[in-house]
């Protein structure tokens, strides 16, 4: 998602008016990343958890979206990369959390 582009429907879209331009630059650094190795938004992102030692588990409404969720496997991001993801990252002024009613 982009700011100004079509944002999910209900709930979710008051949280992603905010937040997408928020994280705007982490997602020109994943892009950029992506552009260079041959590889969508959502791969490198996958690989990225990936290369930290998390295990993702990604949801896929459809077989193009597992496809491109597998990706993300047999391949890793370097350091320069994984690094500059890392920065881009830290620059994002609030923590992403995927539930909203999650708890510590």
């Amino acid at each position: 998602y982009r700011a100004g582009s079509d944002l999910p429907d209900g709930p979710r879209s008051f949280i992603f008016k905010d937040r997408v331009r928020e994280v705007t630059p982490l997602l020109e650094s994943i892009e950029d990343v992506g552009t260079a190795r041959g590889k969508t938004t959502a791969q490198v992102a996958l690989n990225w958890c990936i290369s930290k030692g998390t295990i993702p588990i990604p949801g896929a409404k459809n077989l193009r979206q597992v496809e491109e969720n597998l990706g993300a496997a047999g391949w890793r991001l370097s350091a320069g990369e994984m690094e500059a993801l890392d920065a881009a990252a830290r620059k994002v002024p609030r923590e992403l959390v995927q539930n909203i009613f999650q708890t510590k």
